[in-house]
């Protein structure tokens, strides 16, 4: 009782109607079309962009599998090798700042020009980085200079050969000699004060090869830095193609069961007014024909909706500027899995093996063609 109240103060023009019937029905499937495509347009705008970053990728990927390239086994071991190596040549640095701060501190202690203790470290830390850092990079561009196996597919910049050597060399002294300066005053104060000779040579050498350690040990990582890199940049590469294939089929999963469920749930609306409009025209002697109408029928319902939806879904999917070669018979655009077809069932007709192949070879090589707008370097 209440149900029938309820719908004539709802609907009561519709039921009034000699075609309500039909009226409301065309009604409901506009208003379910425009929701479907409306959803459908934001998964398929998602899926584009999905598809052009995919592009993008995969265009880095072809161009990284050129190179040389770690697997899995060697991959894992050469990051921990990375890891050991990169610690190593901070502890070396760290130690080798402190040691030649301390070294000049003793030079600069008595400097009236930096009056004040704190000045006076700020000074001898600067000047310490600035003879650790000068050794390290020194060292480092030395090895390359003798031994250029790092830096023969350099193109542009030419960092071997004897002129490059000397040169490196001259200033590798230069930094040396510095440091040996600085170091051996502190080290006159320390081997006084303990009574031996041999704490005077342990520190003046340590403060002397720990630059150069430094830098003989990022030379040594930096050999295999490139290729670590690009395997691990691949990796990730490889990672985010399969995250975005996964995004883009659950995308299609969820318009293919959004469709699917609105459209029972107007085709149940359609239903229950059909009930009420039904009791109506009997009660008040109207008669109402649904022959060749989709509101007689569930099935019919479906099929209207279907090519309504496929209609309306074209001006989505259709030509862009993005899409380059793709297939242009544009059969099964815009139908999702669970759809009605032709026949008034649910699921898509089967496809042979044959069909089945060649779809893929055009979906891939639409996939394939989708470069615009180009790839961001």
């Amino acid at each position: 009782m209440f149900g029938s109240l309820r719908e004539r103060l709802r609907h009561g023009s519709y039921l009034k109607n000699e075609q309500g019937i039909k009226k409301f029905a065309e009604r409901a499937m506009g208003n379910f079309i425009q929701k479907v495509t409306k959803e459908s347009a934001n998964y398929r705008e998602m899926n584009e962009n999905l598809l052009v970053e995919k592009a993008n990728l995969r265009l880095r990927q072809n161009e990284l599998q050129q190179n040389d390239m770690l697997d899995s086994g060697e991959f894992f071991s050469m990051r921990r090798r990375m890891r050991a190596m990169s610690l190593l040549t901070a502890v070396f640095v760290i130690a080798s700042v402190f040691m030649n701060a301390i070294s000049v501190t003793a030079i600069i202690a008595g400097d009236t020009a930096l009056s004040g203790t704190v000045m006076q470290w700020v000074a001898a830390i600067a000047l310490a980085l600035v003879l650790t850092g000068g050794g390290l990079i020194i060292t480092e561009r030395l090895i390359e200079a003798i031994m250029p196996q790092r830096t023969r597919h350099a193109r542009h910049v030419d960092t071997t050969g004897a002129p490059m050597a000397v040169l490196w060399g001259i200033l590798l002294v230069g930094i040396l000699i510095a440091i040996y300066g600085f170091s051996s005053v502190r080290a006159a104060q320390f081997a006084s004060g303990q009574g031996g000779d041999a704490l005077y040579l342990a520190f003046v050498a340590l403060a002397i090869l720990l630059p150069i350690a430094a830098g003989a040990v990022r030379y040594d990582t930096m050999r295999y830095v490139d290729v670590y890199k690009t395997t691990q940049t691949l990796r990730e590469i490889e990672s985010r193609l399969a995250q975005i294939d996964s995004i883009l089929r659950q995308n299609d999963e969820h318009e293919s069961n959004f469709y699917k469920i609105n459209s029972i749930s107007f085709w149940d609306k359609v239903n229950r007014f059909k009930t009420h409009k039904d009791n109506y025209n009997e009660e008040n002697g109207l008669v109402e024909s649904l022959q060749g109408h989709f509101a007689r029928s569930y099935d019919a319902f479906q099929n209207e909706a279907s090519k309504r939806y496929e209609a309306d879904i074209r001006d989505v999917t259709s030509r862009s500027m993005r899409h380059l070669g793709t297939s242009s018979s544009g059969e099964g655009r815009g139908r999702k899995l669970g759809q009605q077809g032709e026949g008034g069932d649910l699921m898509m007709p089967a496809a042979s093996p044959e069909d089945n192949s060649e779809r893929d070879d055009v979906d891939e090589a639409a996939s394939e063609d989708y470069l615009e707008p180009q790839p961001v370097r």
